[in-house]
């Protein structure tokens, strides 16, 4: 639960000449976005519920803050697509779809945005901290997602907590490639700027060229927030990168070697952020240095017979966690995979997350992940790996195996793609990868 009652301004970093955002158009101040917020909020209808689908960060911020000035819930879908949209507003029947370009195939009531004039700057909005805010939704990897409300004042003690173990402030500059919608990159790119005054760059680069251009007209100290697959496709780029600070990466794990090289490449310190959407972000590690993860200050694991679950003063009562985790007696933690992802074959156990590390660690394998078609059944014989390996074919990959993983996990089935379907939070939907897997069964490249 929060730790005080007090209502908290909109904008707790708030500095009216400081930077907040740099679009393509120019910087825009803290006065300036509150204005623009105002104006914003006035001209939207009077809906309760808004999904925010805009891709631009600042007109996703400058759309959230509206909504908090007006009193309604935002809604932050886990991707962009219609049919996303459409599930969620079955039981949201008077929701608005605000977006800054065209969704395909959306046929809800939409009204596309851009950043209105800006009118007198207006007295600073504070908000009850038990305030709903928004409701976030799971990802839907391993299902239909599910709606996550989550209160004001929460939400600025988690970017606090998180400030407090990063050092970040209000000199730093934030160039983020996840999407804002999703709860790590609303975190580090939207609450943090709100709660620090950090300056944070309004695009969302996808192509290491793109991810260059915009640390390069971010000023320094520069953090970047992103995903393993961001990290890898920078490393492989070959590009001369820009001084930065802090790499941040979440969303799946990241892997010493790859850590490694971005340091390396990056003159910098990676970080690995641990948490999910029901719960915000809740540890760290150093990957390059500790194999084992840290509490954010405030948070208390709790151990009964329905598994672990956290509590902090910036969570609501407690948040059950889906990963199985062994805990330190130092307090600190060994995170061993996904609850969900853990496997029984021939009365032995293994977690899906570590045969992944094992199979990315293949010279070769530029991204690949094990899947159990059929996980509520007997997996003999049924595990299958969906890989991008340019150059290698089954026999290598099983060699790469070897010595690594008890054969009894060796896949039936190696599919040999050009890249895998993660969403754009770097994730790997399990419906999308079961899909692939049946379309391209016939395939010459599918090993059995």
């Amino acid at each position: 639960m929060s730790a005080s009652s007090e209502p908290i301004a909109l904008l707790p970093g708030f500095q009216a000449d400081r930077t907040l955002f740099l679009t393509t158009s120019g910087p825009v101040s803290g006065a300036d976005f509150l204005a623009r917020a105002a104006a914003l909020s006035q001209s939207l209808p009077a809906n309760a519920h808004l999904i925010n689908l805009c891709n631009d960060r600042y007109l996703f911020a400058l759309t959230f803050a509206a909504a908090l000035m007006r009193g309604a819930i935002s809604l932050f879908p886990p991707n962009r697509l219609a049919a996303t949209c459409h599930e969620i507003a079955k039981d949201y029947p008077d929701a608005l779809c605000v977006t800054d370009s065209p969704v395909e195939g959306l046929t809800l009531p939409t009204q596309q945005i851009t950043a209105p004039p800006a009118m007198e700057t207006p007295a600073m909005p504070f908000i009850e901290p038990t305030r709903q805010a928004f409701i976030a939704f799971s990802s839907g990897s391993t299902g239909q997602p599910r709606p996550q409300p989550k209160r004001w004042g929460d939400l600025v003690g988690c970017a606090r907590a998180a400030a407090r173990r990063f050092g970040f402030g209000p000199q730093h500059s934030i160039i983020a490639t996840v999407p804002p919608q999703h709860m790590y990159g609303l975190e580090l790119s939207i609450l943090l700027p709100f709660t620090l005054g950090a300056r944070v760059a309004a695009v969302r680069p996808f192509y290491p060229a793109d991810i260059r251009a915009a640390l390069t007209r971010s000023a320094s100290p520069r953090l970047l927030v992103t995903t393993p697959v961001h990290l890898a496709a920078c490393v492989e780029s070959g590009l001369d990168w820009p001084a930065v600070e802090q790499v941040i990466s979440a969303t799946a794990p990241l892997s010493d070697e790859l850590a490694q090289h971005v340091e390396a490449v990056f003159s910098t310190q990676v970080r690995e952020i641990y948490g999910s959407t029901e719960s915000g972000s809740i540890a760290s590690r150093e990957t390059c240095r500790d194999r084992l993860w840290h509490w954010y200050d405030s948070v208390r694991p709790h151990r009964d017979a329905d598994g672990l679950s956290v509590s902090a003063d910036f969570i609501h009562g407690r948040v059950a966690l889906a990963d199985v985790i062994e805990i330190h007696p130092d307090g600190r933690f060994l995170l061993l995979g996904r609850a969900a992802d853990m496997i029984k074959v021939g009365g032995k156990r293994a977690s899906l997350a570590n045969l992944n590390a094992k199979l990315n660690a293949i010279e070769g394998v530029r991204d690949g992940v094990f899947i159990a078609p059929d996980p509520d059944g007997d997996p003999v014989g049924r595990l299958a790996v969906v890989a991008v390996a340019p150059g290698l074919d089954r026999e290598s990959i099983i060699h790469g195996l070897a010595g690594h993983i008890d054969p009894v996990f060796y896949p039936r089935r190696i599919l040999l793609v050009a890249r895998l379907p993660r969403n754009e939070a770097g994730k790997l939907p399990r419906e999308a990868l079961l899909q692939l897997l049946r379309h391209q069964a016939g395939n010459s490249s599918d090993a059995h």
